[in-house]
């Protein structure tokens, strides 16, 4: 089961430090990776669904990444404040994806997506890992 939703979203915003850009000012293309985990992370907050308390409350690892995904349209550079838009645009039966749109005012800059999975098992023990269907509530909070 596929459906999509953007209901939910949230917005935060991210200042391009000196040690973010390479030798000619540009914002490197890795940092982006970086900040749509933490996208996904402060999404998931805004929703009221804690990642610090997924262990104890769905007895659940967390959501590794599948894949990841960027497509970049304007540079960006030191001193840019972006703003990050990130939102679950299809849901799956255990999978996810979301979706984070960059933006330095009107202006877009990257728009990029994690495609994840819910997942049990035991830490520290790979071999116990195993996909599993996505809470309701953790669906609902989302916009799922």
């Amino acid at each position: 089961m596929t459906n999509v939703a953007t209901e939910f979203s949230n917005t935060h915003r991210i200042s391009v430090l000196w040690t973010d850009a390479d030798p000619a000012g540009i914002t490197f293309y890795g940092n982006y990776f970086k900040w749509m985990d933490e996208a996904s992370y402060y999404l998931f907050k805004a929703a009221g669904v804690r990642w610090e308390d997924w262990g104890e409350k769905w007895n659940a690892l967390g959501i590794p990444i599948l894949s990841a995904h960027g497509d970049f349209s304007s540079p960006s550079k030191f001193g840019d404040e972006l703003a990050v838009k990130s939102f679950i645009s299809e849901w799956g039966n255990s999978s996810f994806t979301v979706t984070h749109c960059f933006n330095i005012d009107e202006r877009k800059v990257a728009r990029g997506y994690e495609k994840r999975v819910f997942c049990l098992g035991e830490p520290g023990k790979p071999e116990t890992f195993k996909s599993a269907p996505i809470p309701v509530d953790i669906r609902r909070a989302l916009g799922g």
